[in-house]
């Protein structure tokens, strides 16, 4: 899955780069978007990673992106962090809603059914205990073990949950709102 996406995403994350400097108001570190460069936590090494906007978007998750767009879709972050003890995958999409009513509109489109909250995690949190899903300012995240066939191991909800809470921190002191 990650590899199909790389070629189209590199190309877009150079010019997004000076797009995000211009909008943070001259880049000043705490206003600069925490998924450009992999979030930088300690044990955590970026595999990979794609940017996509509403007119990509669709590459990635055909048949899905049109429920985003009513909420405020902006671009949605793909990482896929390798973690360094054990060396497991997992995937993290974090969707730009640009505000905190649009990423809270599009987590409740997605926790209606089974599941249930986790407490302590961003401003609303819920899982399955198979995928982890959050919402934090304008961001709202999902979580997961990466699948891909080559992989033997995949980290297991407790690795994910630990995920999740070392990127709410970033979030916390970083962009949110």
């Amino acid at each position: 899955m990650m590899q199909t996406f790389r070629r189209r995403a590199v190309c877009f994350l150079i010019p997004f780069n000076l797009v995000l400097l211009f909008e943070s108001g001259g880049g000043h570190a705490s206003e600069r978007n925490p998924f450009i460069g992999g979030l930088n936590i300690e044990g955590y090494e970026l595999a990979d990673s794609a940017v996509y906007d509403k007119e990509n978007v669709f590459d990635y998750i055909n048949g899905e992106a049109d429920i985003y767009f009513p909420f405020g879709f902006q671009y949605l972050y793909v990482l896929q962090l390798k973690m360094a003890l054990g060396g497991t995958r997992a995937i993290v999409e974090a969707y730009d809603m640009a505000t905190p009513k649009g990423a809270q509109g599009i987590f409740k489109q997605y926790t209606q059914d089974g599941g249930e909250a986790i407490q302590g995690l961003g401003e609303a949190a819920w899982s399955d205990n198979t995928i982890i899903l959050f919402q934090r300012g304008r961001f709202f995240l999902r979580i997961w073990p990466d699948d891909s066939a080559d992989l033997t191991l995949s980290p297991d909800y407790q690795d994910l949950l630990k995920l999740s809470r070392l990127i709410d921190v970033v979030l916390t002191k970083g962009v949110t709102g």
